[in-house]
């Protein structure tokens, strides 16, 4: 197992998200969690359980990640993007719609993409 997968076992709750351009609310957020067990993710809270694999290719100049869907909505898809990990952290940009990772920390309106902050769960 990376480092960085190491690193990121465990649960994880969703802080914050932009969607598109757009930052949900705080208060749509509070049930929202990432577990990460092995190369396994779950992501509970969002609407409809999601989970699959996740694969994590540390390098420069960004890290880039896939997650690979199991079950739920996107079943049998996979989502590119980029990701950062200071300490209990784990910030994630992603493009919803199967594309290549984005270029950098941000989304804009009709991007498709999602970037979220998550902080480690006691």
């Amino acid at each position: 197992m990376s480092d960085d997968l190491a690193a990121v076992q465990g649960a994880w709750g969703i802080t914050a998200l932009e969607v598109d351009g757009l930052t949900l609310p705080g208060a749509m957020l509070s049930a929202a969690e990432v577990r990460v067990e092995g190369d396994r993710f779950t992501s509970l809270g969002m609407g409809a359980p999601y989970s699959g694999t996740l694969s994590l290719e540390p390098g420069a100049p960004h890290n880039r990640f896939t997650l690979a869907f199991a079950e739920g909505p996107e079943a049998g898809r996979a989502n590119h993007g980029l990701y950062e990990l200071v300490g209990d952290t784990w910030r994630i940009c992603l493009n919803m719609s199967g594309g290549p990772a984005p270029g950098a920390f941000s989304t804009a309106p009709g991007s498709g993409c999602a970037l979220q902050t998550l902080t480690r769960k006691a």
